[in-house]
Order: C-alpha cells, then structure tokens, then sequence
C-alpha cells in the first residue's frame, strides 16, 4: 500500500510517523493508500521552509509570479481528464462532478492569472467635454 509524502520546501519526505489513516475509495471501499498523521515536528517543518522562502517570493514581481499559475492552468487541462477520475475515484462523485469542479478550479486559476493586470488599475474613458468641465 502506498504512503502518501509530505512536500516539504520543494521536495516530497517521506513521513517520519507510523500513524496513518487509509484514503478510501467511498464508492467500492477499497483502501487506495494512507496518508500520514504528520506530528508538530513535520508540521513546523513545513512552516518553516514556507518562511523561508518567502522572503524571495515577496520580492518577485507580480507578472513573473503569474508565469507560474500559467504554468498550472496548462497542466490542469492538459490532464483534466485523469484528475476527475482521481476526484471521482477518492471523493465518490460522479466523473461529469469531478470534471465541472474542476473546471471551476481552472476558472478559479484564469481569474488569478489577471491579477497582475488589475493591480495596475485603470483609467476610465472620459470625453474631452467632460475634462472642460
């Protein structure tokens, strides 16, 4: 049986614990892997790569951040297909669910992929008898 890892500053650990809990396909119950119960150690662990790294992270323009949710859109829709059945296959939704849930997430993606055009702001169009004024 597979042992899910943690992603820990890049790279996926395996669990240092022994306690886990089965992920479960709900429709057939048939055990798919177990996820580890992470101790406070792991956790702050994690936390504490997540503070490193985020000094650099704030210091990186908006519209280099953004190449890497367009990195993720892409590979969301280029493997839709298998992720609504890992959705439908650990959530037990139907697979017409799983692939509009995750179309909304892609939405979701698109939306956040404009981000760095919104900060900028914009200028509404005013007419030159309107500035006379």
């Amino acid at each position: 049986m597979d042992v899910l890892a943690n992603l820990v500053g890049g790279s996926w650990t395996a669990p240092s614990v022994d306690r886990r809990l089965p992920v479960v396909d709900p429709a057939t119950g048939t055990p798919l892997a177990e996820t580890p119960l992470s101790g406070a150690a792991e956790v702050d662990r994690a936390v504490q790569a997540a503070a490193r790294a985020f000094p650099e992270w704030r210091r990186t323009p908006p519209g280099d951040r953004v190449q890497h949710l367009f990195k993720l859109k892409a590979l969301l829709e280029s493997n839709l297909d298998d992720l609504a059945r890992t959705i439908t296959r650990e959530c037990g939704k139907t697979l017409a669910e799983s692939t509009g849930e995750l179309r909304r997430g892609i939405e979701n993606v698109e939306t956040a992929c404009g981000i760095p055009l919104l900060m900028q702001g914009y200028t509404q169009y005013r007419s030159s008898k309107e500035f006379a004024k």
